[in-house]
């Protein structure tokens, strides 16, 4: 009997950290050309927070497929455009 209380508590809190666990994560991308922007964001919580993050790099890889930068990417010269032309703060 005290070894199946010691499995359960060990199947329990080993199982508690990925249930519990959330993860909110955002990407900010910008086209260099137009200046339009794209974010791909999501949240989730216990399963679905892995799900998060394969979400956020498919909408990622897809709009940089499309010519989209990572806002933490652009060059100085991407940079230095955009703000002339009044589309970055």
């Amino acid at each position: 009997m005290k070894s199946l209380k010691r499995i359960s508590f060990l199947v329990l809190t080993s199982w508690l950290p990925i249930v519990s666990a959330c993860s909110s994560h955002s990407v900010t991308l910008v086209h260099p050309h137009t200046g339009a922007t794209v974010e791909c964001s999501g949240s989730g919580f216990g399963l679905g927070a892995g799900w998060v993050e394969s979400y956020i790099n498919d909408c990622t890889r897809r709009n940089e497929d499309r010519g989209y930068v990572r806002a933490d990417q652009l060059t100085p010269e991407q940079r230095s455009e955009l703000r002339k032309r009044g589309l970055l703060p």
